[in-house]
């Protein structure tokens, strides 16, 4: 693909971004997101069928640009020192990317979440990243052998509840403060 096609896309993207955290899914057509991206509404039916399809590849988007930053992960480190990394380099790009911080939330609480569990594997939205990392971890003995969903609601819930306190203005973000979560998180997790 080249580079111009790359940018429209892109571009597509983060007017979708921008005008779904301002407007919501539904309020958000494709008109105005042709407008916003300064392309012609014709030119994101050449790279998208439908807005349902438009959505669920800008939430893969999304996942993969997160994924990208988190698990750029130093080599060497050991796997107690890769778990504190990925989960403080998780809340710092949320933090950092609000748009698609919030543009995942809404996601995740609607029905197109269940079109994508129902229509693609965890490939495809970067689950399996993480589930890989917490069974390296299950593995080698490191951490408990419990369920992903026990494992992911505890560090990602964590997370994400922490970036919406940070973001609402109920909590300040301190490092010291991440550093007690974290070890929190750790000690519920690691194996005794």
């Amino acid at each position: 693909m080249n580079v111009q096609l790359i940018n429209k896309k892109e571009a597509i993207f983060e007017s979708t971004l921008t005008l779904i955290n301002e407007n919501g899914f539904h309020g958000t057509p494709m008109s105005q997101i042709a407008s916003h991206a300064n392309v012609a509404t014709g030119t994101i039916y050449h790279y998208f069928a439908s807005k349902d399809e438009l959505i669920t590849e800008l939430f893969a988007y999304c996942r993969v640009k997160t994924n990208e930053h988190i698990f750029n992960v130093e080599k060497g480190l050991s796997y107690k020192e890769k778990f504190f990394y990925i989960w403080k380099r998780l809340v710092d790009y949320y933090l950092a990317n609000k748009k698609i911080f919030w543009f995942v939330e809404q996601f995740y609480s609607s029905p197109y979440y269940e079109l994508i569990q129902q229509t693609k594997n965890p490939t495809y939205y970067g689950a399996d990243r993480m589930r890989m990392f917490f069974q390296e971890g299950i593995d080698s003995g490191i951490i408990r052998d419990v369920s992903f969903s026990t494992l992911i609601s505890l560090y990602i819930g964590a997370a994400t509840s922490h970036v919406k306190m940070s973001t609402y203005g109920f909590c300040k973000t301190t490092t010291k403060g991440r550093e007690d979560l974290i070890e929190i998180i750790w000690n519920g997790v690691k194996n005794q």
